[in-house]
């Protein structure tokens, strides 16, 4: 360790005591305080109980019975020192020596008490030698029966004055108490807190706003939200589905008594419970007034477009020239989502560096993303018809070997500005959200629709240790998704069933395909023979796309499809792998080049 950092060990630990020594020093000032406050409220009660006795002096001197004279001429000089000991200045200070954690402060009268009784009871002796205690707890209170106890002394004139002026003292007390709270309660302070809470409390009915979520709906949208937490421990998502139906139907049944009672068309007679809990929580959160869009500092949040065009930004995890699903199909979304002019469009797709494409892209690469747009929209323009005009950005990618895909490198949502974060459609939003550490989509963007392309558990399965990896794989997708998405939309059942997802085929049918078919129906109608080629394989040419399955197939059943043909189409980083197996079985299949479905050779 240096000395600089000694040093600074050492300023912590002086500033660590030092903090700590004030603390003890602002205690211990409290605590003196607060007993010379309770020490100078004992010196007043005793002066108030001098000034007792000297009324009962004075009143004595008028009596005209020679005992009673006698009787104070003896007392005199007892309450003379009693007087000069408790009433001196330095009360305080002897109160406060004495004065312990549970000390209690013991006023000697047993004089006092002698030159007015002679006679000493001896259990009296025996319990307190004539010592009077005042309790911390009664802050110096000391009361007719405390003092005097129950014995009666006798028809003595002064004692009997003192016993009433004394009773006559605490009476007074008392209805001083009573005094205070009967004004307190007297005043309309209480009426004001019960209309109040009448405010509060009243019924929803009498309210024209929206009703707060109830507890049995606030714990369906618990249940409904902790679905991948719930999945993760074993709890299917139909149990889950069946405990919000059950907290709801409730409900339901009650707004629609009322709906009945009233006369009045409710719209809660749909069945789908997951709907109207949304509807509700959507109702609840618009009628709730503001909402904070923006970000720390200058980041003011997502655009009011309501006025103007919609922005629709389209994120994908692949592009031109790889041959894939995720480059093909969301390039022509944006193309004919564009084609309406009825919102702004843009692409969002990854750049690679050149030793990437080199492992991706079949027999092209790019030296700057221009250059790669003009390919892309020069292969679009060629298959659609028409010049699409929309937007196409770049965001940096790299192709994990591992993972064979290729992964958002930083923050892709920044590449969208922020007066442009209208809708996004992120294409294979578990993909995207693996590694995203930017800034929510969800908080960014007004609505944020998943697509869902590919079952990625089915890959990770045939990987080693897959069926470990593809249980951790399966919980982070519904987590991201649900965290990132607001709708996902699933292509088939064969993906993964996710959070908030339903499943549908949103890529439509590309014209040129009905094109193709209607052009085999002609040739069937004229005689001719349609497919005159047989069969053909075509996927991207990697195990999981397939291929294990298919060569097991044809092995199994060679003897069966003596003089079956099968054209394979497809690039991929397994093709050496594919086709070596094929050859070793000798199997008849006819490897070539990747190319498009709607590719002529493929016709037949």
């Amino acid at each position: 360790m240096n000395d600089e950092t000694q040093a600074t060990s050492s300023s912590k630990a002086f500033s660590f005591i030092s903090r700590s020594w004030r603390e003890v020093r602002d205690s211990a000032d409290a605590d003196i305080q607060l007993m010379k406050n309770r020490a100078n409220s004992f010196k007043n009660l005793a002066t108030s109980f001098d000034r007792e006795l000297e009324n009962f002096l004075n009143s004595a001197n008028r009596s005209s019975a020679p005992a009673e004279i006698d009787f104070v001429k003896k007392l005199q000089p007892k309450i003379s020192e009693f007087r000069r000991v408790y009433s001196a200045p330095e009360i305080s200070k002897r109160v406060l020596e004495k004065w312990g954690p549970r000390a209690r402060i013991r006023i000697d009268l047993s004089a006092i008490r002698n030159a007015i009784v002679s006679d000493v009871d001896v259990d009296a002796e025996r319990d307190g030698g004539g010592i009077i205690e005042f309790d911390r707890g009664k802050r110096g209170r000391v009361g007719f029966r405390e003092l005097w106890g129950e014995r009666e002394v006798g028809e003595w004139e002064p004692i009997r004055t003192l016993k009433m002026r004394l009773r006559e003292f605490e009476r007074k007390r008392e209805l001083s108490v009573e005094e205070i709270f009967g004004g307190f309660k007297s005043s309309d302070f209480v009426e004001k807190v019960k209309s109040s809470w009448k405010a509060i409390c009243k019924e929803p009915e009498e309210s024209k706003d929206v009703p707060p979520l109830d507890p049995t709906e606030l714990l369906a949208h618990l249940v409904r939200q902790s679905g991948p937490f719930l999945d993760h421990l074993g709890v299917k998502r139909d149990l889950c589905d069946k405990i919000v139906e059950s907290l709801c139907s409730k409900r339901k049944e009650q707004l629609l008594l009322r709906s009945i009672a009233g006369g009045e068309c409710s719209v809660l007679e749909n069945d789908n419970i997951n709907d109207e809990l949304d509807l509700r929580i959507a109702s609840v959160l618009q009628s709730t007034g503001h909402h904070y869009e923006g970000g720390f500092w200058t980041d003011f949040g997502k655009d009011d477009l309501s006025d103007k065009k919609r922005n629709v930004a389209i994120v994908t995890t692949a592009s031109l020239p790889w041959m894939t699903g995720t480059a093909v199909n969301p390039l022509f979304r944006a193309a004919y989502l564009a084609k309406t002019e009825q919102q702004n469009v843009t692409l969002l797709v990854p750049w690679l560096c050149k030793s990437d494409q080199e492992l991706v892209y079949p027999n092209v690469t790019f030296c700057s993303p221009e250059e790669q747009e003009n390919y892309m929209r020069n292969w679009l323009e060629e298959r659609v018809g028409f010049k699409a005009d929309f937007k196409i950005s770049f965001y940096p990618g790299k192709f994990s070997k591992e993972r064979r895909s290729i992964i958002p490198a930083g923050d892709t949502s920044q590449f969208i500005p922020s007066k442009d974060a209208d809708i996004a459609i992120l294409e294979e939003p578990e993909h995207l959200n693996w590694y995203h550490h930017g800034k929510r989509w969800t908080d960014k963007f007004n609505h944020v629709v998943g697509v869902v392309h590919t079952n990625y558990l089915e890959y990770i399965k045939r990987e080693k240790n897959g069926a470990l990896q593809a249980f951790f794989v399966k919980h982070i997708n519904n987590w991201v998704t649900r965290a990132y998405c607001d709708k996902v939309l699933r292509l088939s059942a064969a993906t993964q069933d996710l959070p908030k997802s339903v499943i549908c085929n949103v890529h439509g049918v590309n014209p040129k395909f009905l094109q193709i078919g209607e052009k085999v129906a002609t040739d069937r109608e004229q005689g001719q023979q349609a497919f005159s080629k047989g069969a053909y394989f075509l996927g991207k040419m990697v195990w999981a796309k397939g291929y294990r399955e298919l060569i097991d197939l044809l092995a199994k059943h060679k003897n069966d499809l003596d003089g079956f043909k099968l054209d394979v189409f497809g690039n991929g980083e397994d093709a050496y792998e594919v086709q070596s197996a094929a050859k070793r079985l000798d199997l008849n299949l006819n490897f070539q080049k990747g190319r498009d479905h709607a590719d002529d050779s493929l016709h037949g």
